[in-house]
């Protein structure tokens, strides 16, 4: 060996550990940065991370993971990125990339990050199974979307993140009887995880089981008595399953505090309607307050045409209901169904059958427009909770 080279590879001995010093000073000066909410400087820092000639992977991986969290994902594409290029046979960073790409809604990126590793583990196999099948259902191929979330949950039923997604997967298909299975055997492993218990109680509902929907909200409940989500599934429960009483109770005790869910003040006024009351001011008041808060709210102008009609105030419950389908949802069968009746009360025998026949026009496997939104509530609740994580 010649001494000129003898002594560059000694210099380069000399100075290894000096990368790996300033690397790692630069990252904990992005997460520093992040932290204090001073963007420029994060910025600034990981520029600097990313020009450095030699980064430790586990570096990367930790600053990515630190943007992640963050909501920082392009900032976190690019560390994962260059773990990519530098380490390209690490699994965490070609996962972590795609789900970084996934965030950003790179889905085609995404499974290209997915990529490229021949020999995996299970558990990395499972992992990537999981992720492809996310990826398919955001691009709407629900068959390969299924068997990815499907064997990811076969392999290791115990992650609660596979039994949540293949029961959100199964929810948003409207397959509760396979959801209620996938988030069950989710609870059994996590008993103390709220939002498997949120989407059980959300399949067994809309499966058509409110007592056990009932009972399992109370469960979550008990984990966390402010947990809302689950107080109103709740509530909705009770009054789909015919319990009025019950209803009325946690409703009268929510919109009496504020920032209550405007679905809340809804169903305070239809419970109160269902008992006979004659509190017509209160449900008025509630049917107004949920109106205007809940974009497009068929459901309210349904019931409160039927506020009207018991105060005896015939036209305007026909105000109420024409609003409902010339403006608002002209398919709303019921509505139509119900104008029919009151032209015909009102002597107004050629509008009663036009409404009949657009009643009888409206497929009956019509979706039900309350219950849409309830889905998208609840679904929205889990969805934000998959995010966080």
């Amino acid at each position: 060996m010649t001494k000129g080279l003898h002594r560059a590879l000694i210099l380069l001995w000399l100075i290894m550990p000096c990368f790996g010093r300033d690397s790692r000073t630069l990252a904990a000066a992005v997460e520093r940065a992040i932290s204090e909410g001073q963007n420029e400087k994060a910025r600034q820092a990981l520029a600097d991370l990313l020009a450095e000639p030699h980064v430790e992977l586990d570096v990367l991986l930790q600053t990515g993971v630190k943007l992640a969290e963050r909501e920082y994902y392009g900032q976190a594409a690019d560390v994962f990125g260059r773990a990519v290029k530098d380490y390209p046979r690490s699994f965490e960073g070609r996962y972590n990339l795609a789900l970084a790409d996934f965030a950003l809604r790179k889905f085609a990126e995404a499974q290209t990050a997915l990529e490229g590793l021949e020999h995996v583990s299970k558990d990395q196999q499972l992992a990537r199974d999981y992720l492809r099948g996310k990826i398919y259902f955001a691009l709407g191929q629900n068959d390969k979307a299924e068997r990815g979330l499907a064997a990811a949950f076969a392999g290791a039923p115990q992650q609660e993140n596979y039994a949540l997604d293949l029961g959100l997967f199964y929810l948003h298909r409207q397959l509760y009887a396979k959801a209620v299975a996938t988030l069950d055997t989710g609870v059994k492993h996590h008993p103390d995880s709220i939002y498997l218990a949120l989407g059980l109680a959300l399949a067994q509902l809309f499966g058509d089981d409110p007592p056990r929907a009932i009972a399992t909200c109370r469960k979550a409940l008990a984990m966390d008595p402010a947990f809302g989500p689950a107080r109103l599934l709740l509530v909705v429960a009770f009054y789909m399953n015919g319990d009025s009483e019950n209803c009325l109770k946690e409703t009268s005790a929510a919109v009496s505090r504020p920032g209550a869910p405007p679905y809340l003040y809804y169903l305070h006024a239809a419970s109160l309607l269902k008992l006979n009351s004659k509190d017509y001011a209160t449900m008025l008041r509630d049917l107004d307050t949920a109106t205007r808060s809940i974009p497009g709210c068929a459901f309210c102008y349904f019931e409160q045409s039927k506020v009207h009609q018991e105060m005896g105030e015939d036209a305007a419950a026909v105000a109420d209901l024409e609003m409902l389908v010339d403006r608002i949802d002209p398919d709303f069968a019921q509505g139509w169904y119900r104008l029919s009746n009151l032209y015909q009360h009102a002597g107004r025998g050629d509008d009663a059958s036009r409404a009949l026949a657009r009643f009888r026009a409206i497929k009956t496997a019509q979706t039900d427009r309350d219950t849409e939104y309830l889905r998208k509530v609840f679904l929205s609740a889990l969805e934000g909770e998959q995010a966080s994580k």
